[in-house]
């Protein structure tokens, strides 16, 4: 797979930031050479189906990849299911269909994936990717469905050097052609059957396993389905 940096791109370092999707579309924009956008701190970041994801300077990792290598790509959620796997691969964790990083049954991390324009019009995958580091606790809310890793395994992590990690274990993963070619990588670090989602009818499903498109296989009161949008339901 190509690396958001393949082509000569840069990082970009910020000390604090709304969030790095936001800045991420506007390099995209004014044709910005930068392929990496890493904030030490992210004050207003983005999470799926809306919610906010913030983080702490030091807690957390928090950056963004500018996939330019696979503007107008005619599957772009598999460039972010494939940075899932990356992640996973370097924090040896699992992952829930489409996009959790979980230890166990809570959540240590979360994949963002958007299609942003470029300077020519192109549609780019630009995915967030956000990490509980080094949190000793978490809010009321979500206390009971979070982890980070110094909470689940001790120790201190610093977020650059999983950042770079986790960029260089992109060269190694498989183009996301289709989803034959990640489905093998993917089978190793599956934890979806048999959890339960929140479909965007409203309706709670169980997840049965993943299909031959990458989509989420389900069963709701018997009956099976096949989704391409769905909440992960954690506690």
């Amino acid at each position: 797979m190509k690396s958001p940096t393949a082509g000569g791109e840069q990082w970009a370092e910020i000390d604090r930031v709304d969030t790095t999707q936001a800045l991420a579309a506007e390099y995209l924009r004014h044709n910005e050479p930068f392929g990496v956008v890493f904030a030490h701190e992210q004050t207003a970041g983005k999470g799926r189906l809306g919610r906010t994801w913030l983080s702490k300077d030091g807690d957390s990792l928090t950056f963004t990849l500018i996939f330019r290598a696979y503007a107008d790509h005619p599957k772009p959620y598999l460039v972010g299911m494939a940075a899932a796997l990356a992640a996973a691969g370097v924090l040896h964790c699992q992952i829930r269909w489409p996009n959790d990083l979980v230890i166990g049954t809570l959540k240590v991390g979360g994949i963002l994936t958007e299609l942003l324009p470029d300077s020519q019009g192109r549609l780019v995958p630009v995915v967030g990717i956000g990490i509980n580091l080094n949190q000793a606790s978490f809010p009321p809310e979500i206390e009971a469905s979070a982890t980070s890793l110094s909470q689940s395994r001790g120790g201190h992590y610093e977020p650059q050097l999983i950042a770079h990690r986790i960029v260089e274990r992109l060269a190694i993963l498989p183009e996301p052609t289709s989803w034959s070619d990640l489905a093998p990588i993917w089978d190793l670090f599956d934890f979806t059957p048999g959890k339960k989602y929140k479909l965007p009818s409203g309706e709670e499903a169980i997840a049965l396993g993943i299909g031959s498109e990458g989509q989420l296989l389900c069963s709701v009161d018997g009956e099976s389905r096949a989704v391409l949008a769905a909440e992960a339901l954690f506690g």
